[in-house]
């Protein structure tokens, strides 16, 4: 009888412990999917600077100007390398102005940059327009100093020896809405939405003005040049190629000689 019992418990011994393995198997969780995990996680949060997946990333700069629905300018300024590198040449230029000026006068800046922007920058179509207009505007903002004035020029009309005192006006759009008002007095059609370049070549009382603009009329827009003199009376307007820089202040001195000398 004892020997039976012996025999027994010999025979039971590997089945309790076979029980006793798969209890603590059943128990512990897999120390490879525990390690796997670890990794996962940090990997994960170390792409994100330490912020959770979902976290929206921050909008650059460039990729705000290229996004979708852009204006027809920004696309071509995004999509050209060249304009891109201008563009930011002329955002250094114009933070560098301001260190220049007084509260008055950056809101003064503040404002022409503006106007450059909707009456010049957005009416070009083309990366030649584009060009041109921010190395004029570049030019300008690099000469700003202590105040927003007017570039002194004296300039040799064609046929003449002696050179004509003339003020470049840094913000051509400064007159404009003096121009959509000799427009319509003179009964032009249209009206002008913004300017390239503006001269004074005159002054005071005696100012007579002259810019190289964009008009729209019935049908479509076209650019033109026009002075006027207000002190005798005379307007002229014809169209004319754009023009920028010194070649739109020899053009306009041209003109205006021509058509508002007195």
């Amino acid at each position: 009888m004892q020997r039976s019992s012996e025999r027994m418990t010999r025979a039971i011994k590997p089945l309790l412990t076979l029980c006793w393995v798969a209890l603590l198997a059943a128990c512990t969780p897999p120390s490879g999917d525990a390690q796997a995990t670890a990794p996962a996680a940090a990997s994960e949060q170390a792409s994100t600077g330490g912020k959770p997946a979902n976290a929206p990333a921050a909008a650059t700069g460039s990729s705000t100007a290229c996004a979708a629905g852009a204006s027809q300018v920004q696309t071509l300024i995004c999509n050209d390398p060249a304009l891109s590198q201008q563009e930011g040449e002329l955002a250094k230029a114009e933070a560098a102005a301001r260190e220049t000026l007084d509260a008055a006068g950056k809101d003064k800046l503040q404002a022409e940059q503006q106007r450059w922007v909707q009456h010049t920058r957005d009416l070009c179509s083309d990366a030649h327009c584009l060009q041109q207009v921010f190395a004029d505007r570049l030019k300008v903002l690099s000469a700003t100093r202590d105040g927003l004035v007017d570039q002194d020029a004296c300039e040799v009309p064609d046929g003449q020896k002696q050179c004509v005192d003339l003020l470049v006006l840094r913000d051509p759009n400064s007159q404009l809405a003096n121009f959509n008002t000799l427009l319509g007095e003179n009964r032009q059609e249209g009206r002008l939405l913004g300017c390239t370049a503006a001269i004074n070549s005159g002054g005071g009382q005696n100012a007579v003005l002259a810019a190289n603009c964009t008009q729209e009329t019935a049908g479509g827009k076209r650019n033109v040049q026009l002075c006027s003199n207000q002190m005798v009376g005379q307007f002229a307007i014809e169209p004319a190629p754009a023009a920028y820089g010194t070649q739109a202040t020899g053009q306009l001195l041209g003109f205006t000689q021509q058509h508002c000398a007195g």
